[in-house]
């Protein structure tokens, strides 16, 4: 918990409702400073204090602002406390559904408000200040803020305009395909075709790389243009390049350097402008030293390289990829998350991806098929130990508080017994320092399932320190 001094430097901002006097006054008597929040205020707060706390009268979420009051406070990284008077169990789940970090009650103790705040200020706090408090821009094919992805970026924007050929070198699943997608957006546009090298037969290659006659080979049953036709004015990329058969290899090397070819089972050349940018994740140098890749190939498919950074080599873009995923993910699987536990986000820079951006985004789509939201939750997430890569243990990562320990499976799923859950809910609030979201994964239970067992006196919270 912080220190009495840091909790009563936070201010509250309280959105102006009916019920909002109410709670400014029990926050006042707290010893909190609170001033008043106009609902379009929220895009201010990106660039403001982190220790500025949204207190949301319950009221308010039944206003028809209210969705679009959410909304901002999630694009600002904002968490937020509902408190009310007399709240039903209903409207304590309605408000957890909501986002809200916690749920208050007038009729709750001075020290239940303290120790919710606190605790609600900490996990802002922890966000903006590791994660930063800008809007995440969920648009760009190109996500993160590290060195790394900056670099990349500047490389993009002077490499794409001059239209020459790239070679992308990183590991399965770093975004290959993105970067090459970014430098044809650079370059102005045209169509884009992409191929992978490694899913097409060998001896279909050439003829979907440069198009066959009509009985040319059985099933050849008209003209077909091949992908350097389609792609005519603006870029083709070829993935894994290097499984590419060494016999049409030097083909491709006549197209680079005349941009002429002739389809299988063809007597006619044709001539085509279109750009080749090429992904591997072998290392072609070593693959040119044991002869299994042409060297004059190499150097001209890379007449610009191109590294793309593993994501284990930069942590920090973790939190906006997440975002990212976890927006795509809600909407194609029809649920609603918008807000995810900073835990969760330590546990995933921990974790080494040895599968990368793809591997990140599987894990998001698992968690919001299995789970509902709208909040991600730390305790649903266990890496796969298997896979991780030995770097991720020596991986300096910033400071951050310790977890709770992380458990293979839910506590409560062994207890035969309702009660038997909730004296167990109990001690683990007190073990926990009343983490509400953590007892709840471990018990296996939804957290407004907690919140209705604390309200109805059946689980009780650890007492503050004295």
């Amino acid at each position: 918990m912080l220190p009495t001094h840091a909790i009563l430097a936070c201010m509250l901002l309280i959105p102006p409702c009916r019920t909002a006097p109410l709670c400014e006054q029990r926050a006042t008597r707290l010893g909190y400073a609170c001033r008043r929040l106009e609902p379009t205020e929220v895009p201010g707060l990106e660039a403001g204090n982190v220790d500025d706390l949204c207190l949301i009268p319950f009221e308010l979420l039944a206003e028809p602002a209210w969705p679009a009051l959410r909304a901002r406070l999630w694009r600002a990284n904002r968490t937020f406390v509902v408190a009310g008077s007399k709240l039903t169990t209903a409207q304590v789940m309605q408000a957890a559904r909501d986002g809200a970090q916690d749920v208050l009650d007038q009729r709750d103790t001075e020290e239940r408000w303290r120790d919710s705040l606190a605790r609600a200020t900490e996990s802002q706090q922890l966000w903006l200040r590791l994660y930063g408090s800008q809007a995440l821009q969920l648009g760009s094919g190109l996500l993160g803020d590290s060195p790394a992805m900056k670099r990349l970026r500047l490389a993009v924007d002077r490499i794409g305009p001059s239209g020459a050929t790239v070679l992308l070198l990183g590991e399965s699943g770093a975004g290959k395909e993105r970067v090459a997608q970014a430098l044809h957006e650079a370059g102005g546009g045209g169509p884009f075709v992409a191929l992978n090298c490694a899913a097409v037969p060998k001896d279909l290659l050439e003829s979907e790389l440069f198009g066959a006659e009509k009985g040319a080979f059985t099933g050849a049953l008209k003209d077909r243009p091949g992908l350097v036709e389609q792609a005519a004015g603006g870029t083709l990329f070829l993935d894994e390049v290097g499984e590419m058969d060494l016999a049409l290899q030097p083909k491709l090397l006549r197209f680079l350097e005349t941009r002429q070819a002739r389809r299988v089972g063809g007597t006619r050349e044709y001539q085509t402008q279109v750009r080749i940018v090429s992904a591997t994740n072998r290392i072609l140098e070593d693959e040119v030293a044991r002869g299994a890749f042409r060297a004059d190939l190499f150097y001209r498919l890379a007449e610009m390289t191109l590294p793309i950074p593993p994501l284990r080599e930069r942590p920090e873009d973790i939190p906006r990829l997440v975002t990212a995923f976890l927006a795509a993910a809600s909407e194609r699987f029809g649920k609603h998350f918008d807000r995810i536990e900073p835990e969760l986000i330590r546990r995933f820079q921990a974790h080494s991806w040895p599968g990368n951006a793809r591997e990140l985004r599987s894990a998001i789509d698992r968690l919001v098929i299995l789970f509902d939201g709208p909040i991600l939750r730390a305790g649903w997430w266990e890496p796969p130990r298997s896979l991780a890569l030995p770097i991720a243990e020596s991986r300096a990562l910033p400071a951050l508080p310790p977890l709770p320990p992380a458990r293979p499976e839910p506590l409560g799923a062994a207890l035969p017994n309702r009660r038997q859950k909730q004296e167990l809910a109990t001690r683990l609030l007190a073990e926990s320092d009343n983490n509400y979201s953590w007892v709840a994964a471990q018990l296996g239970i939804d957290i407004t399932t907690l919140f209705r067992w604390r309200k109805a006196g059946k689980v009780r919270e650890a007492s503050p320190p004295p």
